[in-house]
């Protein structure tokens, strides 16, 4: 299940049996998502992330799947006027906390504050107008 792109900025907050926090720390275990994570400052494909972290883009596919079920990395629209549109990916998140209580963990993960539709229009050039 891909993670809707989140149009509100705002932390996300993930507790002990919640799905999100499991996800979240697997994908930061996992080097090659942890590379994904580095390579997505900047809005990118699949097969552009693949092409700048060296690995296999089945590996890519894989990997940008994982991170799309947590609040790391959002996925957005890539225009094209031909109408050739792709799914591109930007990381989600600028600051993560964990905090250790009584209840167990938290995470807390930082968006990056961004729309992804804001970004796709920026980046391809399209405007409103």
């Amino acid at each position: 299940m891909k993670r809707q792109a989140s149009y509100a900025t705002g932390p996300t907050t993930a507790t002990e049996g919640d799905e999100t926090l499991d996800a979240t720390f697997d994908v930061l275990a996992d080097p090659d998502c942890r590379a994904i994570l580095g390579a997505a400052e900047t809005p990118m494909t699949t097969s552009e992330l693949a092409d700048a972290c060296d690995i296999a883009l089945s590996t890519a596919y894989r990997k940008v799947e994982r991170l799309s079920e947590t609040p790391l990395l959002v996925e957005g629209v890539r225009f094209d006027p031909d109408g050739d549109h792709a799914a591109e990916y930007t990381r989600g998140a600028t600051d993560a906390t964990i905090e250790l209580d009584a209840d167990g963990v938290t995470l807390t993960v930082a968006d990056s504050g961004t729309d992804p539709l804001t970004a796709a229009m920026d980046a391809t050039g399209i405007s409103a107008d």
